[in-house]
């Protein structure tokens, strides 16, 4: 814990960068059953890296109803290469690594690193096989045809960051305030 950066109070977590690998926090997940919402604060050092780059911050380990294990992203982002468009824009998407194929509902490319503070939130419910995600409150609108697979109870769960390409010098983040519940916790909470 730094107490260089805080979403609210004097510290969080703060990784460093790393041109790609992960950098996370693993813990015991099967206590959250077959749903529940989560929360988590998260700021991104500027400039970012100019690459194309796919970063996780929040997954999950299960095994899916319908393809098998699987890394379920619920944090999820794709960063463009910086050509001409705006410096740091990025899509949010839930993605699914399984043994032998990826999948994955996306945004648009409507969002971008910018340096301040922001509030993810998502609920996952494997009755209704659902998935939504939040940015500071307002629902993001995630489109492609992968189903969304929730497994009926996650065996991990992985809080940092993971670059999947190589995106020199890599990403400044700072996280702070991870919460999860069977209700929505919200981010004013």
């Amino acid at each position: 814990m730094q107490a260089d950066q805080a979403a609210r109070g004097t510290h969080a977590l703060k990784i460093g960068a790393a041109a790609n690998g992960a950098r996370r926090i693993s813990a015991d997940a099967a206590r959250l059953g077959s749903g529940h919402w989560g929360r988590i604060f998260y700021r991104v050092q500027l400039p970012v890296p100019t690459a194309f780059v796919h970063s996780t911050m929040v997954a999950f380990q299960g095994v899916g109803p319908s393809a098998g294990s699987g890394e379920f992203r619920v944090v999820d982002t794709v960063k463009n290469a910086d050509s001409g468009g705006t410096p740091g824009s990025h899509q949010f998407l839930y993605n699914i690594q399984y043994s032998s194929n990826e999948v994955g509902r996306g945004s648009a490319y409507n969002y971008r690193f910018d340096g301040n503070w922001h509030c993810a939130e998502w609920h996952i419910d494997n009755p209704t096989q659902a998935y939504q995600f939040y940015l500071d409150g307002t629902q993001v609108s995630l489109s492609g045809n992968a189903a969304f697979d929730v497994p009926p109870v996650f065996s991990q769960v992985r809080v940092g960051w993971n670059n999947y390409q190589s995106a020199p010098p890599g990403f400044v983040a700072w996280i702070d305030e991870v919460a999860m519940d069977v209700a929505r916790i919200g981010c004013g909470n």
